[in-house]
């Protein structure tokens, strides 16, 4: 059977990380300059191909390091606890997964779109007060905010499972657990999990660089408010519902 890692084995690799394996941007704009000379693809239908391209560089960096570190994530399918987490995203990241949701196939995109008006429908009142909190002054809101039991917006609560996995944001993807996934259901806020936010910056960044150059050079902002939306962040209940009505996904 194999052994879980504990709170003291993550210590020890964290340090590991840090000093041996943190990565450099160098992934992120090599993605970047990759998209621009091979893909045929243009103006908005580019940006929102980009930004799927550049969560898998996330994604690859994180296994990367893993890998480096001889670890892999507990987190196992159906596991749910960390998805009533609260996700701060920018209000850019929320219009492309709204555009990449519009773009899905009709059947697909029905059912996504269908879920999260029943979702801000059924829990208008807990969105409302919850994403009221002051994230950046308040230093509990993490707690405050699991502790009511509201899900993700992009969550299946019947299967535990997420309904658009390939673009969830993110926090999603840079937060996991490597010790005993009871840790997860013990505390709302365990000190066991790893956070590999330190890639955020690199994913911003790229995609700030990526998403100016086609809009400079197309003149069409394509429904971006640049730069505003790349700074604008919020609850990700609030970004997707704003995003739901503004652009009356069907």
């Amino acid at each position: 059977m194999k052994r879980h890692l504990n709170y003291s084995d993550m210590v020890d690799i964290c340090d590991e990380i840090n000093e041996k394996h943190i990565p450099t941007e160098d992934a992120f704009y090599n993605k970047i300059d990759d998209l621009f000379e091979h893909t045929n693809l243009e103006g908005y239908e580019l940006i929102l191909h980009s930004f799927k391209e550049l969560l898998k560089v996330v994604d690859f960096e994180i296994n990367t390091i893993e890998k480096n570190v001889n670890i892999s994530p507990s987190c196992e399918k159906g596991c749910a606890h960390c998805c009533y987490f609260p996700i701060i995203t920018t209000k850019l990241e929320a219009k492309l997964m709204v555009g990449t949701i519009n773009n899905m196939p009709d059947e697909r995109k029905t059912q996504i779109v269908n879920h999260l008006k029943t979702y801000f429908t059924n829990h208008e009142d807990a969105i409302n007060k919850l994403c009221s909190i002051n994230f950046k002054e308040v230093k509990d809101f993490k707690l405050q905010y699991i502790s009511k039991g509201l899900p993700c917006p992009l969550l299946n609560v019947e299967t535990n499972e997420c309904i658009a996995y390939e673009i969830r944001p993110l926090p999603c993807r840079t937060y996991l657990n490597y010790c005993n996934p009871v840790v997860c259901k013990k505390d709302f806020i365990p000190k066991e999990p790893f956070s590999y936010e330190f890639l955020r910056d690199y994913y911003i960044e790229a995609l700030n660089e990526l998403v100016q150059t086609i809009i400079y050079e197309d003149n069409d902002n394509y429904g971006i408010q640049y730069p505003d939306d790349l700074f604008q962040v919020d609850y990700l209940p609030m970004q997707l519902k704003n995003e739901l009505f503004m652009n009356k996904a069907k």
